[in-house]
């Protein structure tokens, strides 16, 4: 089964590279304006839960399979989405930690992010309102 999912991702990686690009957007109140890849990971893997300044992280996500989610986890993770999904399972079925928040549109994410505190996610570039903070990633 993991062979199939690794094949399905290796077809559909040209498809999605050729989409629009995705970036990390936070609530307009998080003070942190540039994130790590590792810190990206580490707070979208569940394992980092709460900002520099003692605020919750609220992490927000689209399905596996949304064009933006897939663009997400490739560009900014430098992972493949069914990683993700074996990290959050993992975690989940350990008792250790838990799953993000999945929603089902770009919209609901603007939505979530606008109204959540601490909050975390993504959105395609050009969709991004001026009422949230665009994350600059960098390499560690």
């Amino acid at each position: 089964m993991k062979f199939l999912q690794k094949l399905c991702w290796c077809l559909l990686l040209p498809l999605s590279m050729s989409l629009s690009a995705a970036e990390v957007v936070v609530h307009a109140a998080v003070t942190e304006q540039q994130l790590s890849r590792a810190q990206l990971r580490a707070i979208f893997s569940m394992r980092q839960s709460r900002w520099p300044d003692g605020t919750v992280i609220r992490v927000f996500v689209l399905a596996s399979d949304h064009p933006t989610h897939i663009n997400f986890s490739r560009q900014q993770l430098q992972m493949f989405p069914y990683q993700l999904d074996t990290i959050w399972n993992r975690q989940r079925f350990s008792g250790i930690g838990s799953f993000p928040t999945q929603l089902l549109s770009e919209e609901e994410m603007q939505l979530a992010l606008q109204q959540t505190p601490g909050a975390i996610g993504y959105l395609s570039v050009g969709t991004i309102p001026n009422t949230l903070q665009v994350i600059t990633p960098y390499e560690n």
